[in-house]
């Protein structure tokens, strides 16, 4: 994501169109690959900036919106297999054990749209 002195709310999707237990993808530049993504579980919503601190630039999954692992505890990093904790992008494994995603602030809107907080280019 370009960086800016700026931000701005952009809505992403309707809170529905994400199962209680999901990640989604968002390709805002239309790039083809994901610029960052929302997990969901029940109550939890969070986003991250899709990129392994790892190796910054690298997309995470290795399929749209393959995010999770099998079992949807972690989010994972196809390249090298870190997990990441869903609540607060914390990597328990891999090579970047102790680094963290980017988080994205996101809101709710109207009830039923979920935004993100991004920056906006110059």
């Amino acid at each position: 994501m370009p960086d800016s002195g700026t931000a701005q709310w952009v809505r992403l999707c309707e809170l529905n169109a994400l199962a209680p237990t999901d990640a989604r993808g968002f390709d805002l530049q239309g790039r083809g690959v994901d610029d960052l993504f929302v997990v969901r579980r029940h109550a939890l919503l969070r986003g991250y900036i899709n990129s392994c601190p790892h190796w910054p630039g690298a997309s995470l999954p290795w399929r749209k919106h393959a995010y999770l692992d099998q079992g949807a505890n972690h989010i994972v990093c196809h390249g090298h297999g870190a997990k990441f904790t869903l609540d607060d992008g914390l990597c328990v494994s891999g090579p970047c054990a102790g680094q963290h995603l980017q988080a994205v602030a996101l809101r709710i809107e109207e009830g039923r749209y979920v935004s993100a907080l991004l920056p906006m280019p110059r």
